[in-house]
């Protein structure tokens, strides 16, 4: 490749050629490849003035103007050269547009890719002269206007690329006349409908991706005159309905993907005439049953996937044909049970994933006829026991996913249920209820290599098998290990035991000769100390223990050694020094006092260091000695160091990344920080604890490869020349930085590479001339919070055209002017919160047609005018909390049907419209708290099928209503007695999550007419008597029940049944005299149960813990114990891992007692 010579100036960067655009220049290239990299030095440059001189003899030139910055592709470069062009690449390049006349001359075009610019229309026969091309790549643009003949007489193109612009409306001729036409790329624009004869003449189209669209149905011409198609995405549109013979001509169609729509039911002859189709994807709909003969013509299919729908039955005949299936998905649906027969036809299955069902059982025969399945997915269901005939049939399964389900122990009497699938390499049964198995269970399977028993109650364990190559035994309930434990594991290179409760290295691993990793995270474990030697160990974690000191004689090779979040106060000099090929050491969090001279000297290969978080104080050069190979990363951050002297860094050839952060440096001078021969890459020094006095360091030292800069302090002064050689500068952080001003030239250097910069905490910055961001235009992030900015001029950012996230916010700025973000098109976040607008103009929002985040929280906006919102079509997420808004008028949110997440809290609002939100598809969350309704009913609505969570805590509520399709509800913090649904046998509340603490309910039957409850906080209301019966029979569903502080006197269990989903019960602070255990027995799952503040001061702990075989923890918190009774509680707590539990406690209200025992309060 030949890099471009510029007649006027050239700056070599790399590999390639960096070129500041200047008028009238002309660009030289003699070889077959020329890549120009053009910067502007100028706003005002005349781009058709520049002059590219092609010099190459041959006839075809590739031209390479990627990641330029250029406002549109110069004229002259087809003018004079369109002979010979044959590729042209300027994508992310910044263009605003594209001439009409632009290829007028590009007789040889080819190839065209301009992806990734700000092109909003493509004109009517702009390609009319470049009949040669054969592919054009416009992806991720803004356009949105598309000429009806823009493609016209291009025969020969093959590949077409408009993803990701906005287009709503493709004109009928768009693609007339495009008969080679194999790959068209429509996803992610906004069409709404396709017109029957949209692709007719598209004979050749053989790939079609219309993803991420708005489309809703899809009629029986959609897709006439495209013989060909072989692939045709519509995943993520609108679609509800689908004609009987939309897919009838698409014989050779081999994949179709229908994932994330609204569908419900599909015509029983949809895919009769889609013979060929090999992949189907239906995942995320809303199918709760398929025809029978739906599959019946689609017998090559291969891989069919009805993930995360609602089905709930499957016809025993629906694969009947299905002979040659190799992949099954139903994951996240509600098949408990299936009809006998229904997989036997399957004879050609090799993945069947059941996960996320809520099966309790299988039946013996299910897998019977599927032999050549080698995956199984059978996690997250409720399945509660294995029995010896569950996988027969399944002879060459390889991998078995059982985690998440509620397995308490695979006993003798099914020690075999393993034992006929002989293949079997992987089995997970992570997340269950285990605490022990038959040691037979694994011994009879000689190829098992992972075994992961994780997240269990195991406290034993012994198992003899060769072939095993990574054990997961972590949080489970060890204390300690048979020596012999793992004697029969000889293969075995990985052993996690993370989270139990082991006081020492087991010595069964020392009889583990191929032991690589080793991981026992957050135990209990006082040294590093091994039994014997472990050759072959080259990872070591033992963060989160009780280490005190490091000795490390037994361990031959490590490679990684992680010893952070310990005690240990000291290391030996000569701890890691056999270790040469030690790569990462973290040391963090520990008590470790400086300098650590010469710890390092003999570990040149290491390659992260972290010693933040211990008290060193101190560093010298000598504290690094022997890193002379560089570190990737050094963190030194919150190390009590207040000064760094002669150079400490300078032995470290380079340092990738050095956070200094959380120190207290008052100066980092021109000797305290240049590193070695290479110098930084990324430095760090924020929240420092005083002012900066000097930081003539960060200015002087060797800048050419440094790419982030972060300096954070209550003051600082920012020298003028503190980028002038920092060329390769991505991110700038300035943080507490105090200027009024920077010189015009500031941002010189980085002109080509910066994308993020921070300018906060700034007091003495109150307004920005216009041209501050001329030599930024590369800016991706940009935040200007907690300055006193109290003006932003028309134009500041108007170079910043490829801004993605912008934070102004805590400034007074009261007013915006209107074209302020008039050309910011790419904005996704933008940050106004803290900013004293009482009004925002009309049109403000008018360009930010990409901007998905909005936040006008804290502000003083009583009203917003009538479509204020109007262009924000991507717009997800708005805040609007904390204002003094009165009323929200009807046409507020017009534009804006794609948002999801509003947040109104805080405001005056009494009503709101019932349409006020009616456009919207569907609003996962509408926040109303802290305003002043008095009652609201959501059934009144036009919204009231489309909001999924509701929040109106603190309001003046005495009545309510919603609609059953509400799936969230906290109503906190008001006066309410009873919540009324609109509900009945068709249409049942899915009322999953309600909060309704501090209110007036006095009858826990308020409740129980939600079903589908698996969380419900009531407490602070005022019920004398709690009906377990009632709850039990009602609400099987809830995990999570709060009853505190409601005047509870009584607990009634007639009529209780055993309710398997609870594991969190909070009856604390009540009027009860005694604790039931007996009746607590229908709880087998509770985990957590919080019972203090009543008046008894005694229970059976013992009795308590064998009725609640799963309890993990106790709240006793209100009771005045006595403390001898609760040193009584500590040794069987113990023994079974039990623990207190303790609410968070709300600021200024935190309670002190004379007297605890292990932080609980007693007497």
């Amino acid at each position: 490749m030949s890099f471009a010579k510029s007649s006027m100036i050239s700056i070599a960067i790399g590999v390639f050629v960096s070129i500041a655009i200047c008028s009238g220049k002309t660009y030289e290239c003699d070889e077959s490849q020329c890549y120009f990299q053009l910067k502007p030095m100028e706003t005002n440059e005349d781009v058709n003035s520049m002059k590219f001189l092609l010099t190459y003899e041959a006839d075809s030139v590739v031209v390479d103007l990627s990641d330029s910055v250029l406002p549109t592709i110069p004229i002259s470069l087809f003018v004079d050269n369109g002979h010979k062009i044959e590729k042209l690449d300027v994508s992310a390049s910044s263009l605003l547009a594209i001439q009409p006349d632009t290829f007028a001359q590009a007789y040889a075009l080819e190839i065209l890719n301009v992806k990734k610019n700000l092109i909003s229309k493509l004109h009517n026969h702009m390609f009319a002269n470049a009949t040669n091309l054969t592919t054009i790549k416009c992806g991720s643009n803004k356009i949105k206007d598309i000429g009806e003949f823009t493609f016209q007489g291009l025969a020969l193109l093959e590949d077409l690329e408009l993803s990701n612009n906005k287009i709503k409306n493709l004109p009928r001729k768009l693609f007339a006349g495009l008969r080679r036409l194999s790959v068209l790329q429509l996803q992610q624009n906004r069409i709404v409908e396709l017109e029957e004869t949209l692709f007719e003449d598209l004979a050749e189209l053989s790939e079609l991706d219309l993803s991420s669209n708005s489309i809703e149905k899809l009629s029986k011409g959609a897709f006439v005159g495209t013989p060909q198609l072989a692939k045709l995405v519509l995943q993520n549109n609108r679609i509800s309905t689908i004609e009987p013979d939309t897919f009838s001509s698409l014989r050779l169609l081999k994949a179709l993907d229908l994932t994330q729509n609204s569908l419900k039911d599909l015509p029983n002859e949809l895919f009769h005439h889609t013979s060929s189709l090999v992949e189907l994807k239906m995942n995320n709909n809303s199918f709760v049953s398929l025809n029978q003969g739906l599959f019946g013509n689609i017998r090559t299919l291969e891989k069919l996937e009805l993930d995360n729908n609602i089905l709930q039955w499957l016809d025993g005949a629906l694969f009947k044909n299905l002979r040659k299936l190799n992949t099954l998905s139903l994951a996240n649906n509600n098949l408990r049970n299936f009809a006998p027969g229904t997989l036997d036809h399957l004879k050609s299955l090799e993945v069947l994933n059941l996960s996320r069902n809520g099966i309790t059982s299988i039946d013996a025969g299910l897998f019977q006829r599927l032999r050549f399945v080698e995956k199984l997915f059978l996690s997250n269901n409720r399945i509660s026991s294995l029995k010896n005939r569950t996988f027969n049939g399944l002879v060459r399964l390889e991998e078995l996913y059982l985690n998440s389900n509620e397995i308490t122990q695979i006993n003798e009497e099914a020690s075999d249920v393993f034992c006929a699938q002989q293949f079997l390499r992987v089995i997970t049964l992570k997340g269950n209820r285990l605490t022990r198995f038959a040691p037979e269970t694994f011994e009879c399977l000689q190829t098992l290599n992972v075994l992961d028993l994780s997240d269990n109650r195991l406290q034993n364990f012994s198992v003899a098998l060769e072939s095993l190559n990574v054990l997961d035994l972590s949080n489970n309930r060890f204390t300690s290990l048979p020596d012999d434990a793992f004697a029969q594991l000889e293969n075995l290179s990985t052993l996690k035991m993370d989270n139990n409760y082991l006081e020492g290295i087991p010595k069964t691993v020392a009889k583990l000769p191929n032991l690589a990793l080793l991981s026992l995270r957050n135990n209990k474990i006082k040294s590093t100390a091994a039994d014997n030697k472990l050759l072959a160990l080259k990872k070591l974690y033992l963060s989160n223990n009780e280490i005190t000191h490091v000795e490390l004689e037994q361990y031959e090779d490590l490679r990684q050694v992680y010893l952070d979040r310990n005690r240990i106060t000291a290391i030996p000099e000569t701890a890691f020094a056999k270790y040469r090929k030690l790569r990462n050491l973290d040391l963090s969090e520990n008590r470790l006092t400086g300098p650590l001279e010469n710890l390092f000297r003999y570990n040149e290969d290491l390659n992260e260091l972290r010693l933040d978080g211990n008290p060193l104080g101190r560093i010298t050069s000598a504290t690094f000695r022997g890193l002379g190979g560089g570190l990737n990363m050094l963190s030194l951050k919150n190390t009590s160091l207040i000064e760094l002297t002669n150079n400490p860094f300078e032995p470290i050839v380079y340092i990738g990344s050095l956070d200094l952060s959380q120190n207290n440096f008052s100066k980092l001078g021109a000797n305290d920080i240049q590193g070695g021969e290479w110098g930084f890459y990324e430095l760090f020094v924020d929240g420092n604890g005083v002012n900066f006095e000097d930081l003539s360091g960060l200015r002087t030292m060797l800048g050419a490869k440094l790419t982030t800069i972060s300096v954070a302090a209550n003051s600082w002064l920012v020298p003028d020349d503190f980028l002038a050689n920092k060329v390769s500068l991505v991110e700038l952080y300035m943080k507490g930085a105090q200027f009024s001003s920077l010189p015009d030239d500031f941002f010189r250097n980085t002109t080509g590479s910066l994308n993020v910069l921070t300018i906060s905490n700034n007091q003495e910055l109150s307004i920005l001339p216009t041209h501050f961001f001329k030599n930024v235009p590369l800016l991706k992030k940009l935040t200007l919070s907690n300055n006193s900015l109290s003006v932003l001029k028309p134009g500041v950012f108007d170079p910043l055209v490829l801004l993605k996230l912008l934070d102004i916010s805590d400034n007074p700025l009261v007013t915006l002017d209107k074209e302020l973000f008039a050309k910011t098109y790419s904005l996704k976040d933008l940050i106004l919160r803290n900013t004293n607008l009482t009004v925002l103009p009309l049109g403000i929002f008018d360009s930010l047609d990409d901007l998905a985040t909005l936040d006008l929280s804290e502000n003083h906006l009583s009203a917003l005018p009538t479509s204020i919102f109007r262009k924000l079509y991507s717009l997800e997420k708005v805040s609007l909390e904390k204002n003094g808004i009165v009323q929200l008028v009807p046409g507020v949110f017009d534009g804006v049907s794609g948002l999801k997440n509003i947040l109104l809290g805080h405001n005056k609002l009494s009503s709101l419209h019932p349409e006020l939100f009616s456009n919207m598809r569907q609003i996962d969350g509408l926040d109303l708290s802290h305003n002043k309704f008095v009652s609201f009913d959501l059934t009144a609505t036009g919204f009231k099928s489309t909001v999924l969570v509701l929040g109106l805590d603190s309001n003046g509520l005495t009545s309510l209503k919603i609609s059953p399709t509400l799936e969230g509800l906290s109503v906190d913090d008001n006066k309410l007695s009873s919540i009324e649904v609109d509900q009945s046998e068709d249409s049942f509340s899915i009322l999953t999550q309600l909060s309704a603490a501090r209110n007036r309910f006095t009858k826990f039957d308020s409740f129980v007419k939600f079903r589908a409850l698996n969380f419900l906080d009531a407490s602070f209301n005022d019920f004398t008597e709690l009906d377990a019966g009632l709850i039990s029979t009602q609400l099987q569903a809830l995990r999570e029940l709060n009853v505190s502080d409601c005047s509870l006197r009584l607990i009634k269990s007639d009529g209780i049944r055993q309710q398997t989903a609870l594991t969190h019960l909070d009856i604390s602070n009540n009027n009860l005299t005694s604790l039931e255990i007996g009746a607590l027995s229908t709880l087998p799952s509770l985990q957590s149960f919080a019972f203090g503040g009543n008046l008894f001061d005694s229970f059976a702990i013992s009795n308590l813990i064998t009725t609640l075989p799963e309890l993990r923890n106790i709240g006793l918190e209100g009771t005045q114990w006595k403390c001898e009774f609760l040193r009584s509680l500590e040794t069987p707590m113990q023994e079974s891992f039990v623990s207190y539990s303790f609410k968070p406690q709300e600021e200024g209200n935190q309670k002190t007692c004379a007297k605890d025992f292990n932080g609980v309060c007693c007497v």
